[in-house]
């Protein structure tokens, strides 16, 4: 093809072919560019090194257009073969990859996140890791702290705990988010200014027996107020509490940004009340001292893409959501 020259900057690079071959797929820089996501200089200058390098113009350029000289034309043949082989290289490797025994992925994740970004997280994850089965939890994080410890579950994406419940697990901190009363659209207790006004009212919460005694104190008793355990019900999973509190006079305690979602702002509402509420932090937990496998790096690397996605959004839900959280530097990174 061309003089390969000494070999330590003067190899003919692979993205200067891409380049090489969009602009004859494409018929200008312009498009080529456009095709390949990259700036209009960033291909100009690409081919203008492949130029240097071959020490022979490859493209004639004028006020008609772009074209190919005869050096050009001989480049971009040998170009094309040699992009069509690493394609199919790569689609050996694609197989091979994928044609393992099948594996099996499990994660918790906190309700709020996943009905904003698990749609997100799933497709590209799914056809990166085919082969990769996913069981998805949605349930209490102080629940599943245990599960992470013994090996039954991967990851989490959900609350961080107190440091007694983190031993022995490590945690990405992501958000941190405010709890609020919720109530559904209409109740009467609607206009309530203080916690004091709902002590006559019931309840269903979602908590684990060992979150009784903060959850008590975080809703209740910090501001003054003896909780009125005799209408107080617990509900073992969040979809049955929300579904209780969206059809009955029920209140409950739940993050900000779950009544922001797409499925609870028509139907619930959080109460504008005095008192103001501990905060909580979601993030990744995993076992401590322990790599991650290589689906569940891959999981949280598509996971961690789609929240800077969702960041940068304008649809309407993601930026409510994201208005009720702060995102922490992990998020943001």
């Amino acid at each position: 093809m061309c003089d390969a020259g000494p070999p330590d900057n003067r190899d003919m690079k692979l993205h200067q072919l891409r380049y090489l071959v969009s602009v004859a797929s494409e018929g200008s820089i312009r498009a080529a560019a456009r095709s390949l996501g990259v700036t209009q200089a960033t291909v100009t200058q690409g081919l203008r090194e492949l130029e240097s390098h071959c020490q022979v113009t490859l493209l004639n350029r004028g006020s008609g257009g772009i074209g190919f000289t005869a050096a050009g034309r001989e480049v971009l043949e040998h170009a094309q073969r040699a992009l069509t082989q690493l394609q199919l290289a790569e689609d050996k490797l694609a197989h091979y990859r994928n044609a393992g025994p099948q594996q099996r992925l499990s994660i918790g994740i906190t309700p709020w996140v996943a009905q904003t970004l698990m749609a997100r997280v799933l497709p590209p994850f799914r056809a990166e890791l085919p082969h990769v089965q996913l069981e998805l939890f949605d349930g209490l994080s102080a629940l599943a702290y245990p599960k992470l410890r013994e090996g039954s579950l991967d990851l989490m994406i959900g609350r961080i705990g107190s440091e007694e419940w983190m031993q022995g697990l490590h945690a990405t901190p992501l958000f941190s988010y405010e709890m609020t009363v919720v109530a559904r659209v209409g109740h009467p207790r609607a206009r309530a200014q203080t916690i004091h006004d709902l002590l006559d009212d019931d309840w269903v919460l979602n908590f684990a027996p060992s979150e009784s005694a903060g959850l008590m104190d975080n809703l209740f008793r910090q501001h003054g107020a003896e909780p009125p355990r005799h209408r107080i019900h617990l509900a073992q999973s969040a979809s049955l509490m929300l579904t209780l509190v969206r059809q009955t006079d029920m209140l409950t305690f739940c993050p900000w940004p779950l009544v922001e979602t797409d499925s609870l702002r028509h139907s619930m509402e959080a109460l504008a009340l005095r008192e103001r509420f501990r905060s909580n932090t979601v993030g990744i937990v995993r076992r401590a001292q322990e790599t991650p496998s290589p689906a569940a790096a891959r999981f949280i690397a598509h996971f961690l893409e789609q929240v800077r996605a969702a960041v940068a959004s304008e649809e309407p839900q993601l930026r409510r959501v994201f208005y009720s959280v702060d995102l922490l530097d992990a998020a943001q990174s």
